[in-house]
């Protein structure tokens, strides 16, 4: 019997997947735009800096102030830029996740019902709440730009003004701000900013695909009951996500079923930290269904799109017999048929499992969806027993084919 609460479950998680190739793409673009102006930001260092000796320069020269000036108007706009860009491409995401959801509900649902749908309005409302791309803090769109120029500028005229008082050369002041070409410059003080803004970023995206998502199960909570924290187990989940996978919160005024594990609290979401892989996905219950259901529904019997009538209230009578039928109060009958049509969509809306790891969904999915996920030859380690924890080491880092190999031997 197909159980729409596992399906959907794992329609999320590909789609979760998906969704952090498309942030893959945003970041990528976005931080092209920042290492551009990262260019020009040295480019105009080398040609503007002067040369001084130790303890010799003049910080309240015009000279080295419009310098400051021209360079903090520079990143800041640059960096705008890219936030902006980023934005947009967030923006069609929110509609694009509606849209999508819609689609999957209606998909694994066992019976034909409307979605009501967020106004325009109310769906880019994500874009003025907090959310939390730090460790402590949350923060609106415009509150994480700013702070991240700021820390930005602060980096940029501190590393120019500690070269400046030890009289180094212009090209080591370039050198501290870029990093080494062996290193990948990520130890240089510009990287600290690309780092921030990607991390930011990807909890944007987390936030803005899970605030819309949200809104639209708020908005449906007659078939939308509750919600389910559901974390990346692998070596990389952070210890709050840990504690939170599997967990349950309530939509709308839905109360927890007697022996659900409580979210707490209720009203925390994904991301709960830089990076965060975490999501939260709805659970269809059967006892808010049958409200819309109603007696003789459209109800689709196949995983296809194919719909046809079931006549609830005849099959009860036949599962009775007519001549006790015949003999049934009114009250009696309907009681009759409450039951078949409750018994008939707790079968097919399910539960979704509390002790699910990635480890044994990813090991149901399909060979082309793991190759997809792992890429193929680790795939093949995945799929010849390697646990999906092995896959990185204490650190978070990701082990190579030839290392994964290692542990099979």
């Amino acid at each position: 019997m197909p159980d729409a609460n596992q399906e959907y479950l794992d329609l999320q998680i590909r789609y979760q997947h998906r969704l952090r190739r498309l942030a893959s793409r945003i970041l990528g673009r976005s931080i092209e735009l920042v290492s551009l102006s990262d260019r020009q930001l040295l480019q105009r260092i080398r040609r503007k800096l002067p040369p001084t000796r130790r303890g010799k320069f003049d910080f309240a020269s015009k000279r080295y102030l419009g310098l400051m000036e021209e360079l903090r108007r520079l990143r800041e706009r640059q960096l705008r830029e890219a936030w902006e860009a980023s934005r947009k491409e967030m923006k069609e995401l929110a509609y694009a996740t509606q849209d999508t959801e819609e689609e999957r509900t209606l998909f694994v649902l066992p019976v034909k019902i409307p979605i009501a749908r967020v106004p325009p309005t109310i769906l880019l409302s994500v874009f003025e709440e907090p959310f939390a791309g730090g460790p402590v803090e949350a923060r609106t769109f415009p509150q994480w730009l700013t702070s991240i120029q700021a820390a930005d500028f602060d980096r940029i005229q501190a590393t120019v003004q500690s070269g400046l008082l030890e009289g180094v050369a212009v090209a080591e002041i370039v050198r501290r701000l870029a990093g080494t070409k062996s290193q990948g410059y990520s130890d240089g003080v510009l990287a600290g900013t690309r780092r921030n803004f990607q991390a930011v970023l990807t909890a944007g995206i987390t936030h803005v695909h899970n605030s819309v998502s949200e809104k639209l199960w708020t908005k449906n909570p007659d078939v939308y009951r509750f919600l389910q924290w559901v974390s990346v187990l692998d070596g990389r989940t952070s210890a709050i996500c840990r504690a939170r996978d599997g967990k349950f919160a309530p939509i709308g005024g839905n109360k927890l079923p007697a022996g659900v594990p409580p979210l707490i609290p209720p009203s925390t979401r994904p991301p709960a930290h830089p990076n965060c892989r975490s999501m939260v996905v709805p659970v269809f219950d059967a006892r808010g269904l049958a409200a819309i259901v109603g007696e003789r529904p459209f109800v689709r019997e196949t995983s296809k799109d194919e719909y046809k009538k079931i006549n609830f209230r005849q099959r009860a009578k036949d599962s009775i017999g007519g001549r006790v039928w015949g003999g049934m109060s009114a009250e009696d009958r309907q009681r009759a048929v409450d039951a078949v049509r409750d018994k008939w969509l707790k079968d097919r809306i399910g539960t979704v499992p509390s002790d699910l790891t990635y480890d044994g969904w990813l090991r149901r999915q399909p060979v082309e969806f793991q190759n997809e996920v792992l890429g193929r030859a680790k795939a093949v380690l995945f799929r010849k027993g390697l646990k999906i924890d092995r896959f990185v080491d204490r650190g978070g880092r990701e082990l190579s084919v030839p290392e994964l190999r290692k542990l099979l031997e």
